[in-house]
């Protein structure tokens, strides 16, 4: 009886793909090419991380009398749930809870965020959806 050893290929192959998902998004919470979006409202405000090779963020500002969209940066300094501090700068938790968020219009999402700090707006803070676009 012979035991027929695995090629060198397929043993590195759970490797291969572990590498590549890892390449697909940014920070382990948005996909390569897409943006996760949270929108707070009274007031109305919203932070978007995009993924574009490096995960960055868009703050907007619908509260002061005219909407503006600042970019900025991010660091993610924890991950799930992912604790972010922005340059704009807005500050706090996302957590993925599948199907565990609803907004102001009944619609369900599967991340909450839960801000600690937002330019502009004291506490208290109250968590919201965000969704991926």
């Amino acid at each position: 009886m012979r035991i027929r050893q695995p090629s060198l290929s397929i043993a590195l192959l759970p490797l291969a793909f572990s590498a590549h998902a890892a390449d697909l998004s940014c920070a382990g919470l948005v996909p390569q090419g897409a943006s996760l979006v949270c929108a707070g409202f009274e007031p109305n405000w919203a932070i978007e991380l995009k993924c574009d090779g490096d995960l960055t963020s868009n703050f907007t500002d619908a509260f002061t009398g005219t909407i503006s969209v600042t970019p900025g940066e991010v660091s993610v300094v924890s991950r799930n749930p992912w604790q972010i501090e922005t340059s704009h700068p807005v500050t706090g938790t996302i957590a993925y809870t599948p199907a565990g968020c609803t907004d102001e219009s009944d619609r369900v999402y599967d991340f909450t965020f839960t801000p600690t700090g937002a330019p502009g707006l004291n506490a208290p803070f109250y968590p919201f959806c965000c969704r991926l676009e």
